[in-house]
């Protein structure tokens, strides 16, 4: 006799907000669009305690009762607030909350948020860990994919989960952040002379190179983009790669070199040694361009792979700057991505280049959930409001990013920290993504 199922429950959900209003408001939204169970619990730390002592799946709590929120909370947050306001921004981040929800103008997202967060909380069965490679592409040039790229990944880096590791595959990366002499694809591939051929032992051509242009929000081309988490200090370390007699990488594997070399190729405690580590917990890879002095062609692509391959084992994230472009080593990384953040600008071209750019990661058989859109320049007089956006995008558009061009580049000259330039809409938006496509693992206060 075949037993019947048990019905499962569903989820629990703690709500807290000061405003009596807003709170019950907040209960029908997720008690109609979810189904889900509610405890409605007083936003004070006794409040608090007692009810994620119920063990919920979701806290929902209103800005000005996060600080309330207990030093052990285990539960994942979705903070309410106003995600133009800096104090609200800056209160999400102390509480270590997975996202920022604005009510009741965030009223269409809430379900698709709860799911998501709940999802985060869910203990991890997987022994280890393997990095998460996240793919950062412009549908066109001047859309800001290197400023949202290099935020991103601060942003991870400061917050958590790290370490973090910067690719570049757009080109002048090392320009824009200010690095200096630091190893580039070429330091792991080099290409000043043809490559030898471990087949044959005979010299194989290079492909041109690729360079990016430079792209800020405002689409100048004059200066380079942001020092997001502080200036280099002093020269930049040389790869310290220590293998006996000249040996060069290609496609992972040892092609030149006078003395038995091990056959793994290039593994995880070599390449984060040869690469250079500007900020604490942030890796860098970049591939030189134009603006460097001397530009290197785009890395093959089983280097590409490789590289990926063994990045996994030993970051957390992986972030890779992709040019609007296509080529070998694109279709590479984008292969190996868990998720895509397309970015474009606010005009009808980019908003149709992202969908184009999602339909295509789609109909490679990707999930859905795992691509979202991200919109740069936004402004009063932008050839799209944002009210049209949202419109064309939906549950697709990740984020909307104000214009900063003039800020942006006054930090890269003044050494400006943007990550904790709250005051800027611009920096707001971009944490806030960052915590929604990988939830910081923890804030300090």
């Amino acid at each position: 006799m075949a037993l019947e199922p048990v019905p499962s429950m569903s989820p629990l959900v703690v709500l807290a907000h000061d405003d009596p209003g807003t709170a019950d408001s907040l209960r029908h939204a997720v008690q109609s669009a979810t189904g889900w169970q509610v405890v409605m619990a007083d936003p004070s730390p006794a409040g608090l305690t007692a009810a994620l002592a119920t063990g919920p799946s979701v806290a929902l709590v209103g800005c000005a009762a996060l600080a309330s929120l207990p030093a052990d909370c285990r539960t994942p947050v979705v903070a309410i607030g106003d995600d133009d306001r800096a104090a609200d921004v800056r209160a999400a981040l102390a509480a270590g909350a997975r996202s920022l929800l604005a009510w009741p103008d965030g009223a269409a997202d809430l379900p698709g948020e709860l799911a998501r967060v709940a999802l985060t909380g869910q203990p991890d069965s997987s022994a280890g860990h393997a990095g998460l490679v996240i793919a950062i592409r412009g549908v066109q040039g001047g859309a800001g994919t290197t400023t949202v790229a290099i935020h991103l990944a601060a942003a991870w880096a400061r917050w958590g989960p790290t370490p973090v590791l910067l690719l570049d595959l757009a080109g002048g990366l090392a320009f824009r952040l200010d690095l200096g002499t630091v190893p580039t694809w070429s330091t792991l591939t080099p290409v000043a002379g043809p490559a030898m051929d471990p087949s044959d032992g005979g010299p194989r051509s290079v492909s041109a190179p690729l360079v990016g242009a430079v792209d800020p929000f405002d689409g100048a081309e004059s200066e380079p983009l942001v020092s997001v988490t502080g200036r280099v200090q002093g020269s930049a370390p040389e790869p310290p790669v220590s293998i006996a007699g000249p040996t060069r990488w290609l496609a992972g594997e040892q092609v030149v070199g006078t003395a038995a070399a091990t056959s793994g190729g290039l593994d995880a405690a070599t390449l984060v040694g040869t690469l250079a580590e500007p900020w604490a917990g942030l890796s860098v890879l970049p591939l030189a361009g134009l603006a460097d002095g001397a530009p290197e062609p785009p890395p093959e692509l089983r280097v590409v792979q490789h590289v990926l391959e063994v990045a996994r084992t030993a970051y957390r994230v992986v972030v890779v700057d992709l040019p609007a472009t296509d080529g070998p080593a694109v279709a590479t990384a984008l292969s190996q991505a868990d998720a895509l953040v397309a970015v474009g600008r606010c005009e009808t071209a980019g908003v149709r280049g992202l969908q184009a750019a999602i339909e295509a990661w789609t109909a490679s058989g990707r999930d859905l959930d795992t691509a979202g859109a991200v919109v740069t320049g936004v402004r009063p007089r932008a050839p799209l409001a944002p009210r049209e956006v949202r419109a064309a995008l939906g549950d697709r558009l990740w984020g909307l990013i104000p214009t900063a061009g003039a800020e942006l580049a006054a930090a890269a000259e003044d050494g400006i920290l943007l990550l904790d330039r709250h005051d800027l809409s611009a920096v707001q938006a971009m944490v806030t993504l960052a915590n929604r496509v990988v939830p910081f693992a923890a804030v300090s206060a």
